[in-house]
């Protein structure tokens, strides 16, 4: 049986780019360990999607630019920050929602634990992982640059937003999409959140910071997943894992990500990236 709520109103947003009979099994193991109740965050890049089962919030260019949002031509997977954007309008009485993506586990004796620790902790707006000023070699940093802040940097397959800091992130975002040289640089989800509530009147906090290690450089990173069927049983304190993919997807994934490390930019768009990057620099974030 889910935990019963809290006294705040909470949703898990579970990020995908396909309904399957194993995303729809993660959700409801998801809505077991949180409590509350799951709704999927489907890439609607070819169509809505609709589903019997769960709640469908449809993460399409039509949804978005309704809203006034930028949407670059990768946006369903490079901006996951505009699933927020939606669910806090499908929601609007929610108060607090999580978003995990499909390929993050939860391993330990107890992994409701995660859940209910953070459950005491419903006053911090902005929750993630590897929150930490961005470092000078980090892929992303040239896109969160700007006069008078500190670019910071996360990961994003497991984070926790008020809606507060949602609608504030809302509202700058449609800000910088405004404006040619943000849009020529636009930020993944990873920077813009980071670096827009790190810099903001928020209260925010890695996951690590309370107490319990609940991820380590081993368990939570981004690169090359980790076999979901070689995991051995968990710890006692309940570690997050990311990225796991079970065997039958594993091979795959590593030879997309070795192609995606071959590809490069034309000179001419590196160039009007470098001018972007120079004009956000002594500009206002």
């Amino acid at each position: 049986m889910p935990m019963k709520n809290n006294v705040r109103s909470t949703h898990v947003l579970l990020r995908t780019k396909e309904i399957t009979p194993a995303v729809l099994a993660l959700a409801d193991h998801l809505e077991t360990i949180s409590g509350h109740a799951v709704a999927l965050i489907v890439d609607a890049s070819r169509g809505d999607v609709k589903s019997e089962q769960r709640t469908v919030i449809n993460l399409s260019i039509a949804a978005c630019r309704e809203l006034g949002l930028h949407c670059p031509a990768d946006f369903a997977w490079k901006c996951g920050d505009y699933g927020y954007y939606l669910a806090r309008r499908r929601f609007p009485d929610t108060e607090l929602f999580w978003m995990l993506e499909t390929d993050v586990g939860f391993c330990g004796e107890d992994p409701p634990y995660f859940f209910r620790f953070f459950a005491e902790h419903r006053d911090v707006d902005f929750l993630a992982g590897k929150l930490q000023p961005a470092g000078r070699s980090w892929f992303w940093r040239n896109t969160a640059s700007g006069r008078g802040i500190v670019p910071f940097q996360c990961l994003f397959p497991v984070t926790r937003l008020s809606r507060r800091a949602i609608d504030a992130a809302f509202a700058h975002r449609l800000k910088h999409g405004r404006r040619l040289n943000r849009r020529i640089l636009w930020p993944n989800d990873e920077a813009f959140m980071a670096t827009t509530l790190m810099n903001g009147d928020f209260v925010t906090g890695d996951f690590n910071d309370f107490g319990p290690s609940f991820y380590s450089d081993e368990t939570y990173y981004y690169g090359a997943p980790m076999n979901a069927d070689s995991l051995k049983p968990g710890p006692a304190v309940v570690q997050i894992f990311h990225p796991i993919l079970p065997a039958s997807q594993y091979a795959a994934k590593i030879l997309t990500l070795q192609q995606r490390s071959l590809a490069s930019d034309s000179w001419t768009t590196e160039r009007l990236r470098w001018t972007a990057h120079k004009l956000n620099a002594i500009s206002r974030w």
